[in-house]
């Protein structure tokens, strides 16, 4: 049962992470060349993009997707807040 809540939260991490993607300007970056342009005009390492090739659920097709490094670290922070409380919950329900 565990292994189950914790598959179901990370599916619902990996499915948010498209709506936790907000482009603050940044331009519509189609490919690696697009990014490493991108990041040669900010100067800041959290405003570096990181872009990589994902899979879509219910699909075979990748989609090329790109967050700064500062919001890949909100990301990762929150999912490993989500999974502690995951596991927080199924502690109380025992």
């Amino acid at each position: 049962m565990r292994k189950i809540i914790a598959v179901v939260g990370l599916v619902a991490i990996i499915t948010g992470y498209e709506s936790m993607y907000n482009d603050d300007g940044i331009p519509r970056i189609r490919s690696q060349a697009d990014a490493a342009a991108y990041n040669a005009t900010v100067s800041s390492e959290g405003e570096k993009l990181v872009c990589i090739r994902e899979a879509v659920l219910g699909s075979n097709l990748r989609r090329f997707v790109c967050a700064t490094v500062a919001q890949r670290e909100r990301m990762h922070e929150q999912a490993k807040e989500d999974v502690r409380f995951i596991g927080d919950a199924i502690s109380r329900n025992r």
